[in-house]
């Protein structure tokens, strides 16, 4: 496996040389993702597609085309995938999207307070975009009407600061460094926060029929050569304080949800580990079974019903609730959690051993399930006379319905994001 991918135009360059037919991929030059330097291609998905390919033994080959004519080829069958793309209604007929290789965080951008509505052809907003993005793809899929389309992100801020167009949607990180480039007078004013998006290589169907392992394969290797590809800033991670501390805060104070961690505490007062890793294993096992006696006892009990009854309350908001004693054993789910022992988990231990009584925030993390984005949210559970810390309460908050949510939702009881 070459260790550098040497840029291609119009051309292909084999990338390894152990097979007869290398996989042919088409890209376009999207800094960071795809950068040219000099004759060489880098960028963090191109780096990130090395490792794959390496892991998985792959010949491939890569093409550095005009964006529109790198997805055109894969549809005429001209090649095999093209990349970094995020979900798209023109590729679905002919090409299926990986597990994400990045992760970008799309804001509008605009000099005045505005911002476009969320239909689209009714925002009376001059919009631009750089023709062929990914972001011009999504404002034409969802009805907004793009009146000026231009070829370089550079343009754009320029027709911004002329007053020729009045918003534009970008990646966060591409615009960044594109501003790193160009004089201070030509920042945008005001950016909000649109959505995450994730980009990852659209595949052909054609070769996915021809390999159905492929593609699993492929979404395996992405999680071991990308374990995280998603960062929150400090201001993200101070507006999703707020947020649970408006909410959530006092869910973990609740009567019903204290008395049943200090029950299930004196039920398991004397349980040792093996027993736990035996439950652990056994919940494991009754998710591929019929028969599920020790999922059903969690999810019958009360408490169970009334978290998921605050989980729909807020239509989307949260993705699960879970409460535990005091090994990290669930008292209570919203959902059915992949583990029944959460014990060995930073969500877990982090607030229940913490000096200071405050929630612990994890890591953004990526849900293959729901392909969507959740940060842990989790505080400790402490019996009401003595302080004392008995068990934890998790909560699985969506990011990006939480980021574009009002800052008047955050003292209501119901949410609507």
């Amino acid at each position: 496996m070459l260790g550098r991918l040497w840029l291609a135009l119009l051309c292909a360059l084999p990338l390894m040389t152990q097979g007869a037919s290398p996989l042919r991929l088409n890209t376009d030059i999207f800094p960071p993702y795809q950068v040219q330097e000099g004759d060489r291609l880098t960028g963090s998905s191109v780096k990130a597609l090395a490792c794959i390919f390496n892991a998985m033994d792959r010949d491939y080959e890569v093409r550095v085309l005009p964006w529109q004519r790198a997805v055109h080829e894969v549809s005429q069958g001209k090649a095999d995938g093209f990349f970094s793309a995020t979900r798209t209604n023109r590729a679905s007929d002919f090409a299926t999207l990986s597990a994400p290789l990045a992760l970008e965080k799309w804001y509008w951008y605009s000099n005045n307070a505005e911002r476009p509505v969320t239909d689209g052809t009714a925002s009376g907003l001059r919009l631009g975009g750089v023709r062929g993005s990914n972001q011009v793809d999504w404002l034409l899929q969802h009805g907004y009407e793009v009146d000026l389309l231009v070829t370089t992100t550079s343009q754009l801020l320029h027709l911004l600061k002329r007053g020729r167009i009045d918003a534009f949607l970008a990646d966060q990180q591409t615009l960044r460094i594109e501003l790193t480039q160009q004089p201070l007078d030509l920042r945008p004013r005001h950016a909000r926060f649109q959505q995450y998006t994730t980009l990852g290589v659209y595949f052909s169907n054609a070769l996915l029929a021809r390999e159905p392992a492929f593609l699993p394969q492929f979404n395996i290797q992405v999680f071991q050569c990308i374990p995280e590809i998603g960062v929150l800033q400090s201001e993200e991670r101070a507006r999703l304080q707020r947020l649970y501390d408006t909410l959530f805060e006092n869910w973990r104070r609740d009567p019903q949800l204290v008395q049943a961690v200090m029950q299930q505490n004196s039920a398991h007062a004397k349980l040792p580990l093996s027993r736990i890793h035996a439950l652990d294993n056994q919940w494991l096992r009754e998710q591929q079974q019929s028969e599920k006696p020790l999922i059903d006892s969690v999810r019958s009990a009360p408490l169970s019903l009334w978290l998921a009854e605050q989980q729909n309350r807020y239509n989307g908001l949260i993705s699960e609730i879970i409460v535990t004693d005091q090994h990290g054993l669930n008292v209570a789910t919203s959902e059915v959690p992949t583990d029944y022992w959460q014990g060995d988990e930073a969500k877990f231990a982090e607030p229940f051993f913490a000096n200071q009584d405050r929630p612990y925030m994890g890591p953004l993390s990526y849900d293959q399930s729901t392909q969507r984005y959740q940060v842990h949210v989790s505080n400790s559970v402490r019996q009401p006379s003595s302080g004392e810390v008995i068990g934890v309460i998790i909560l699985g908050i969506d990011i990006e319905r939480a980021l574009k949510m009002d800052n008047s939702l955050f003292a209501g009881e119901t949410v609507n994001p």
